[in-house]
C-alpha cells in the first residue's frame, strides 16, 4: 500500500495562515456599499461588467468593486493544494510523492444575509431592513467535541444605515476566528472581496506588477487571466469575462527545498460563482443552518476542555505486557506510539515522534525506550531503517493485548514509567500530544506523581470551563 505524506500540506497551511496570503486577515476592514447610483446599477447589470482588455490594474479594481457593491453573491468553491516533489527530492516530507488536499467553502450573500460554510464553521449573519439590527449565529459542526459542547454564538448589534456588513464585527469572536484560520487556507477569501474596504491591497501597491496572460479554459469556459506580482509573491486571477466573477486564483507557493514549483500549485477554484440567483435552483443553493443539537446560546464561544483522562492512569501493567514492548529487562520509561490505520494520517505521525525524541535528548531525558507500532510491513522496514535503532518498531498485531490494557486505539500514545505505572495516554499523535508526552517524562524525572497531577489539572480545567460557560450563557 502506498502511503501519502501530507506533512508538507500541513506546513503549507501553517505558512498560508502566518502570511495572511489567502484571506488577507490583517487587511479586513469595514466594507461599505458604493453610494453612487451608477455603481449600484453596475452591480446588478452583468452586461456592464464585460471584461475587455486594458490596464490590468484598473480591470482588477473593477472586479473587486463589483464584489463590494454586490447585493447578491453565491458560490461553491474549494482551495486545492497539489504538491509535486523534484525527481531527486529525498526529504521525508516528499517520501510519498505527489499529494493533493482540498478544503470546501460555501458563501452566500443576499444583501441582508450572509451564510458561510467553511471547515467546521457554520455562520449566519442577518440584518433587519426595519431597524438595521444585525444578528449573528454561529456553531461548529464538530462531533468529536459534541459540537463544541452544543454552544451557539448569538450576537446582536446595530449597524449604521446603508452601511455594508462589517466583517470585523462578524468575526469579532476569538474562537470563531481561530476555527476559520485553522483550516487549509484560512477564512474564505471571498469574504474579503465582498466586505473589505480595500481587498488584497498589496497587489495594488505602486511597486506591484500586473499584466495580462493568455486566455485559458476552466470548467469548460474561456477565462481572462491577470497576473500580479508583489514583494516576490505571484498571483494569477482567472476571470469569467462575461460577468466579471473570479473563478480561479493561483496563489504563491513557499520556498521549500525539494519542491517542484513548476508543477506544484495552490489554487482557489470556484465550481460555481454568481452575482444573481438562478431561478428554479433552490435545492442547490439552500443553506441548511439548523444544528443537529439543542443549542446552548452563548455571547461568546468558550473553549471546551479536552476529554477526561483515562481511568487507566496510575495502574501498573503486568510483567508479560511489559516484556512485549520492552526490548530488555532494564527498568526504563517507555513511550509507546500506535500509528493510525489511516494512511494519510499515519504518514505524518513519525515526524512528530522524531521531534519528541530530539527534544527529549535536548532535555536530558535520555533513558527512555521509544516504541512505535504499525500494521504495515513495508512501513515498519522504512521506519526501522530511518531511525537506525533509536526506536523499536513493532508489528501492531503483536501488541493487541497491550493495546487492550492501555485502551489505545490507532493513532494514540502512552507513557509508562520504570515501575510499569501508566503515566499518560493520548488519543492523537500531533504537536500537542507530543508536548504532553515530554511534560509527563520531565515531571516523572522530577518525582512528580504524574497521574495525580493530570487528574487534578483536569478537574481545575473543567471547573474553570463551567465557570466561564455560565458567564457566557444567554438567558
Amino acid at each position: 500500500m502506498k502511503r501519502k505524506r501530507d506533512g508538507l500540506i500541513q506546513q503549507f497551511a501553517k505558512w498560508i495562515f502566518a502570511c495572511g496570503i489567502v484571506a488577507g486577515v490583517s487587511a479586513w476592514t469595514t466594507g461599505c456599499s458604493p453610494s453612487s447610483s451608477t455603481t449600484e446599477e453596475a452591480a446588478t447589470t452583468p452586461q456592464q461588467f464585460v471584461i475587455a482588455r486594458g490596464e490590468p490594474r484598473d480591470r482588477l479594481r473593477q472586479i473587486f468593486a463589483r464584489y463590494r457593491g454586490s447585493s447578491y453573491y453565491q458560490d461553491t468553491s474549494e482551495v486545492v493544494l497539489r504538491v509535486v516533489p523534484m525527481a531527486d527530492a529525498s526529504s521525508e516530507l516528499f517520501s510519498g510523492g505527489k499529494q493533493e488536499q482540498r478544503a470546501p467553502f460555501r458563501v452566500r450573500w443576499t444583501g441582508r444575509q450572509l451564510d458561510v460554510q467553511a471547515y467546521v464553521v457554520r455562520l449566519r449573519a442577518s440584518s433587519s431592513p426595519q431597524s438595521n439590527q444585525v444578528e449573528l449565529n454561529a456553531w461548529f459542526d464538530e462531533p468529536e467535541t459534541r459540537h463544541f459542547d452544543s454552544q451557539m454564538l448569538v450576537d446582536v448589534w446595530q449597524k449604521p444605515e446603508n452601511q455594508r456588513l462589517d466583517l470585523d464585527r462578524v468575526l469579532a469572536d476569538e474562537v470563531l476566528r481561530s476555527k476559520l484560520s485553522a483550516g487549509l487556507a484560512g477564512p474564505p477569501p471571498q469574504l474579503e472581496w465582498l466586505f473589505a474596504g480595500d481587498p488584497m491591497s498589496g497587489i495594488f501597491e505602486p511597486t506591484a506588477k500586473l499584466k495580462w496572460l493568455p486566455d485559458a479554459n476552466f470548467a469548460g469556459q474561456k477565462m481572462r487571466r491577470i497576473a500580479a506580482e508583489t514583494e516576490g509573491k505571484s498571483y494569477v486571477f482567472w476571470i469569467d469575462p462575461t460577468v466579471s466573477v473570479i473563478r480561479r486564483v493561483e496563489l504563491p507557493l513557499p520556498l521549500i527545498e525539494g519542491l517542484d514549483t513548476k508543477q506544484s500549485s495552490l489554487t482557489l477554484e470556484f465550481r460555481r460563482a454568481e452575482f444573481a440567483p438562478q431561478s428554479g435552483d433552490e435545492d442547490s443553493t439552500r443553506f441548511d443552518f439548523q444544528p443537529p443539537f439543542t443549542p446552548q446560546r452563548v455571547s461568546r464561544f468558550v473553549p471546551v476542555p479536552p476529554p477526561p483522562p483515562s481511568s487507566i492512569l496510575g495502574r501498573r501493567l503486568p510483567n508479560d505486557a511489559m516484556r512485549t514492548i520492552r526490548a530488555d529487562s532494564n527498568p526504563t520509561e517507555v513511550v509507546l506510539f500506535r500509528l493510525s490505520e489511516e494512511e494519510d494520517v499515519s504518514a505524518t505521525e513519525p515526524r512528530w515522534i522524531a521531534a519528541a525524541i530530539t527534544q527529549s535528548r535536548q532535555s536530558n531525558l535520555s533513558h527512555v525506550h521509544w516504541v512505535v507500532a504499525t500494521e504495515e510491513d513495508g512501513f515498519r522496514r522504512e521506519l526501522s531503517a530511518a531511525w537506525s535503532g533509536a526506536v523499536t518498531v513493532l508489528d501492531s498485531s503483536s501488541l493487541d493485548d497491550v493495546f487492550g490494557l492501555l485502551r489505545l486505539k490507532p493513532g494514540s500514545a502512552a507513557v509508562i514509567d520504570a515501575d510499569q505505572t501508566v503515566l499518560l495516554t493520548e488519543q492523537q499523535i500531533n504537536t500537542s500530544s507530543v508536548g504532553n508526552v515530554l511534560a509527563a517524562l520531565a515531571d516523572d524525572a522530577a518525582g512528580v506523581d504524574v497521574p495525580a497531577k493530570i487528574q487534578a489539572d483536569y478537574k481545575q480545567l473543567n471547573r474553570a470551563y463551567e465557570s466561564e460557560l455560565s458567564k457566557a450563557l444567554q438567558q
